[in-house]
Order: C-alpha cells, then structure tokens, then sequence
C-alpha cells in the first residue's frame, strides 16, 4: 500500500546557517526588505496598532485593510533569481525583527498526490491543519508552497480538471481560514508562472514580489560580492558587466554564483592556482545561460 501521508520539511528559526544565506543573496535587497517588512506585519499586528494610536489617535477606518488581510504572499518570476531561496532563509532575520523563534513548514514536492477522487482537496487540508495545530497560539510560523502553480491554476484554463478546480476551491477556503483563526501564521506561495494563478488567489495577496534576471546595477553587486578580497578593477567590472548585458538570453543570478563561480572554483583548486577574474571570465563565457520560460514577462 502506497504511504500517501503527507510529510512536511519542517525548521525552527533563527539559526546561523539560514543567517548566512539570506545575507549572500545579492541583487535582491527591495525583495529581502519588503518580504520582511510584510511578513513582520502580519504577524505582530501590534505594531499596527501602536502605529495607529500613535498617529490617528480617533482611529483610521481604512486601517481595517490591514488589519483584515488575507496572510497570503506570492513570489513570482524567472528560475534561478532568488525566490525560493530567499523563502527558505527569511525566517531568521524575522524571528530576529519578532524576538521570538519562526517554525518553517514546507509542502513537499508531491503535494497533489497521485490524483484519486478527492485526494488533492484531502492532502491540501492535511497540510494547513497540520501546520496550525503544530503552531502554538502564541507561536509564529511560516508555511511555504513552492510550485504553486501546481495546485493553485486559474479555474478557467481549458485543461483544469474537475479534482484541480475542487483543490484550488479547497486551497481558497484554507487561506481565508488562517486570518479567522487567529493563528499568526503567513503563506508563502512560490511560482514561475504568475499568470496561470486562480484570479481568487491574486486577489488575496497582501504582497506580490517579481524577481528577474540581474540588470546592469545588480550585475555589479554580484560581481563585487563573487570577487568580495579580490582585485577586481573598474576596467574587468566594466567588461563583464558590457558582456553579459549584451546577451539575447541574461544569466540568472544562480548562472552567475553556483554554476560559474562555483565552477571557476573548482577549476581553480585543479589547476593549483588562485581564484581569478581571468578565470571566472573565461568559464562565464562557455557557460550557456538557463533558457527563459515561455512566459518571460510576469503580470
């Protein structure tokens, strides 16, 4: 008999090793700070609250809009360009902002079963009300759905199946469930396909972050963070910068550091010679970009 529980990947936050990686993802510091600003938001709403008494004291009806918000946020955009690693990490310097400890939970990648009657729909409600019951009241937490295009596909798409429309009306109910529970718990739903999302599930995002591939100026922080103690002068940045921007196809920032850098420094400890920028030039140009998706321009 096929075991279809559903197990969940599951950490505690701060630790040092998830510190570490949110602080090497470069290009991406208006992802990091609003993802972190939100998330702290929804889950202290005292500080909407603080915020609200100290500077409308006779109270702000349109506050409601925060105060009622779906506790939903979507990271959208090309492969390789941060999101989901940056949805791994970002429990720590929230535990830090919160003062207290973050749980992490993560679907994994067989969330929607092996497609029996009614399974999708079962194995959606598993996940939530495992999370909320392994979260104290006094307890924050995060639940990451990576693929999310995998159960969350607009109704209207010509090939959305009976048992997807039931499994997305089911995901639907157990978002709006979260704020009603009172549970200080935020989901963090990952694709690369925005625009195949149920419109029902775009309209509850309180915070929608697009991530793309590096452009000239986050080009040169990545290159400065790779080349962080080496000479790198203007002339090499400048060079490798001209020749990356001129390409039909752009590197992700994952083509940059863990194919090409990780690359040259394993060919560097072959050769027995130091990590160079002579080096890292060389293999960045035989080294083809990730293809694009089909669907390049997220809405």
């Amino acid at each position: 008999m096929v075991d279809s529980t559903i197990r969940l990947a599951e950490g505690i936050h701060p630790n040092k090793e998830a510190k570490k990686d949110f602080m090497s993802l470069v290009g991406i510091d208006h992802q990091k700070k609003e993802l972190l600003t939100t998330l702290e938001l929804l889950l202290d709403q005292s500080k909407l609250t603080d915020w609200e008494k100290k500077y409308h004291h006779k109270g702000l009806p349109i506050m409601s809009l925060l105060k009622t918000s779906n506790p939903l946020i979507i990271l959208s955009g090309e492969v390789g360009c941060g999101k989901t690693a940056l949805a791994q990490c970002v429990a720590t310097p929230l535990a830090e902002l919160l003062g207290t400890q973050v749980k992490v939970f993560e679907t994994p990648s067989n969330i929607r079963g092996g497609g029996l009657v009614g399974e999708i729909s079962n194995r959606i409600t598993e996940v939530f009300e495992s999370v909320k019951a392994k979260l104290k009241d006094n307890e924050s937490g995060l639940l990451i759905i990576d693929e999310a295009d995998d159960i969350a596909t607009s109704r209207a798409q010509n090939q959305a199946h009976h048992e997807d429309r039931a499994g997305l009306n089911v995901l639907i109910k157990q978002i709006d469930a979260i704020q009603k529970s009172k549970k200080k718990l935020a989901v963090i739903m990952i694709t690369n396909r925005m625009t195949v999302l149920d419109p029902a599930v775009r309209r509850r995002t309180s915070l929608h972050l697009v991530f793309d591939r590096p452009n000239e100026d986050t080009l040169e922080e990545v290159f400065n963070w790779i080349f962080t103690g080496i000479d790198l002068n203007i002339t090499q940045l400048d060079d490798l910068i001209k020749y990356c921007s001129g390409l039909s196809i752009p590197y992700s920032f994952s083509d940059l550091i863990q194919r090409v850098a990780k690359q040259t420094l394993y060919r560097s400890v072959e050769l027995k010679q130091p990590f160079s920028v002579h080096l890292y030039t060389e293999i960045l140009k035989s080294t083809e970009p990730t293809p694009l998706l089909g669907e390049h321009k997220i809405n």
